[in-house]
């Protein structure tokens, strides 16, 4: 016996084979979706905030060197005399018959800070005002000073003088990094001279010395787009050892 589609007990099974999802299945597979789609999200989004973040310190850093460079390069100039033999100590000679010629005191090897020892001011020989001729006549002139200073939370580079005034140049961007903190540390050391002199036998005698002065420089930065971005950099850089006091006995 053959049954035909159009049977009642066909058309029911077939109805059942071909049912479709039920509200209870769709419910469920869009909450899976939903929960799949947030979690994607949330690492997307933290791969982003890391990215963002390590690009802010890549940038931070690249600055903060740029401006230590320029620092020390002009640190090693502080301390500089246009005539370097006016820094030249003749020992004595023969036997102490010939007395030693003292060198001059040089007007170039202060390195000051300002109250409070916030900035910091130093000075070296250059071209002598309008000309292309290095001073060399060992006195001070008044383009010759420099410094380093933070105004504004931006760090700023003393290139002589502009119309008599300071000619201050920023070396940080202020609208991506912000200096927090700028401490300058000058050590001074004094050294004992006592090879260029012949002290009589049976005296004490008190020998010239020079002074050798080393800065160390700490600068603390934010990130002007993300306060939780910091870095600190530190620089050391060693002031030319010219300044000579003292004589021979």
């Amino acid at each position: 016996m053959r049954l035909s589609l159009r049977h009642p007990v066909l058309q029911q099974q077939t109805r059942r084979s071909q049912r479709g999802i039920g509200l209870v299945e769709l419910m469920v597979g869009i909450t899976v979706g939903l929960i799949v789609a947030a979690g994607a999200a949330v690492v997307a989004t933290r791969q982003i905030v890391e990215h963002r973040r390590l690009m802010l310190e890549v940038q931070m850093q690249q600055d903060l060197r740029v401006a230590a460079d320029l620092i020390q390069q002009d640190l090693r100039r502080a301390g500089y005399r246009g005539l370097p033999a006016n820094g030249v100590w003749e020992p004595e000679r023969d036997g102490g018959a010939v007395a030693p010629k003292p060198a001059q005191a040089s007007p170039y090897a202060a390195i000051t800070q300002s109250t409070g020892g916030g900035d910091l001011f130093y000075r070296y020989a250059k071209n002598a005002a309008g000309t292309t001729r290095m001073n060399t006549t060992n006195s001070l002139a008044s383009n010759e000073q420099f410094g380093i200073k933070v105004a504004n939370k931006t760090l700023y580079l003393q290139l002589g003088l502009v119309s008599s005034l300071p000619n201050w140049q920023p070396i940080t961007d202020p609208d991506a990094i912000e200096i927090v903190g700028f401490t300058p540390t000058i050590v001074t050391q004094q050294l004992p001279l006592d090879d260029l002199c012949i002290c009589p036998a049976g005296t004490t005698c008190t020998m010239p010395t020079m002074t050798v002065k080393r800065v160390t420089i700490t600068i603390n930065a934010v990130s002007k787009s993300d306060p939780n971005v910091r870095r600190t950099l530190q620089l050391t850089e060693r002031i030319r050892a010219d300044d000579i006091s003292g004589t021979c006995p």
